[in-house]
């Protein structure tokens, strides 16, 4: 999925064109995504263990708030399917917990809803989730965008700033 860059900066975002970031489609719902991004470099920190991953990570990492445009179904399905893995994962956890404690035979099978939970909770946020990202000059990047939303946008760009820089280009 396409990757676009949002801002020259983290404190100044362009604004988004109404568009669903996911699915592509015009929609006026708007969704606030809080966090912080650390740039790609520090992932390469973890080579040389977790705390030094961890330091690079936290000192090289941006504060940031966006509202970007998403359906309001979209974002509630998400969440949907998220709750239903985690509970999938508990369920599976604590019955091959309480098995096992009981000296049930072949209580290791009990942990099946446990590892589909993870596995439906992993593929939601990979395929649902709105990742954001430093870019190498230190703007924001949404990843994992739809290509009608990066299409938008760069023509919203395009149009308003006539020869300049259009970031994600």
């Amino acid at each position: 999925m396409p990757s676009v860059q949002v801002s020259e900066s983290t404190f100044r975002v362009v604004p988004l064109p109404p568009v669903c970031v996911k699915t592509g489609t015009p929609t006026a719902d708007v969704l606030t995504i809080k966090g912080s991004a650390a740039p790609t470099w520090s992932w390469f920190m973890i080579i040389f263990g977790f705390f030094p991953w961890l330091v690079a990570s936290m000192a090289s990492s941006k504060s940031y708030e966006i509202q970007v445009p998403m359906q309001a179904a979209v974002w509630r399905r998400h969440r949907r399917v998220r709750r239903a893995a985690v509970v999938l994962f508990v369920v599976g956890v604590t019955f091959a917990i309480v098995a096992t404690l009981q000296g049930r035979p072949n209580s290791g099978i009990l942990l099946m809803p446990a590892i589909i939970g993870a596995a439906v909770y992993a593929g939601n946020e990979w395929f649902n989730a709105i990742c954001v990202q430093l870019s190498r000059e230190g703007g924001l990047m949404l990843t994992r965008v739809h290509p009608g939303f990066q299409r938008a946008l760069l023509e919203s760009l395009r149009g308003s700033q006539a020869g300049g820089r259009v970031p994600g280009a």
